[in-house]
């Protein structure tokens, strides 16, 4: 690694995890709400009931951030299409050429395509698209779906014996947040549901950091026969 990749490196780091700070400052404050305050037991009660979709909402806006400081990045790198790694090359050609999703009916349409398409080959370097995909709901499947066309390590079901973080990211936190972005007031919320989603979306953020770390220190963004 050059001084000024690992330069790049720390300069990374350090965004993500004061943005990871901050959005677990944001979670104790919103869990310690009603301890610090003399609430009524109503105000309470609604209160935790949509505090959950406070803490999904943070969790998603961690994933979005985390990756388009990641993508800021490498962008700075001067990668080419054939330096750049598969996975992150399909990423970004997928997220540009919507085309290739829904193809053109018109011909002139199909004649633009081929012709941003071409441009885009001959192109010496790009700048990898920004846009994250996170479908509105963040969970196990989009989360591995999302570090995987990044090159980067997938994430664990069990990081822990009997702890399933894809049961308490679908079945737990994306259930309550769905339910109550929804109006749907059948699923009660107590504070010790609110301390299980703070503890789950904290453990997420920081395996979500480690990869990405670890993705850029060992430069795993680089087609591996362009790596040496």
């Amino acid at each position: 690694m050059t001084p000024e990749t690992e330069t790049e490196t720390s300069l990374l780091e350090k965004e993500i995890r004061s943005d990871l700070q901050a959005r677990s400052e944001s979670m104790l404050s919103i869990k310690t709400l009603t301890l610090r305050y003399a609430f009524s037991e109503s105000d309470k009660e609604l209160l935790l009931q949509y505090s959950i979709v406070m803490v999904y909402s943070i969790w998603e806006g961690f994933i979005q951030t985390a990756f388009q400081t990641y993508i800021r990045e490498l962008n700075k790198l001067g990668l080419t299409i054939d330096t750049v790694c598969k996975p992150i090359l399909v990423y970004h050609i997928e997220s540009t050429f919507k085309q290739f999703k829904q193809y053109p009916t018109k011909f002139e349409h199909k004649v633009s395509f081929f012709d941003k398409l071409n441009q885009f080959r001959q192109s010496d370097t790009f700048e990898i698209c920004p846009t994250v995909n996170t479908e509105s709901n963040v969970g196990f499947n989009v989360l591995n779906r999302i570090l995987e066309e990044f090159g980067l390590e997938k994430i664990s079901e069990y990081p822990k014996p009997k702890y399933s973080l894809r049961y308490e990211l679908d079945k737990f936190l994306l259930r309550i947040r769905n339910a109550s972005a929804h109006g749907d007031n059948s699923v009660v919320v107590n504070q010790d549901d609110l301390d299980r989603a703070i503890k789950l979306v904290e453990t997420l953020m920081d395996l979500v950091f480690e990869r990405i770390k670890a993705g850029f220190k060992e430069q795993s963004y680089l087609n591996q026969s362009h790596s040496g």
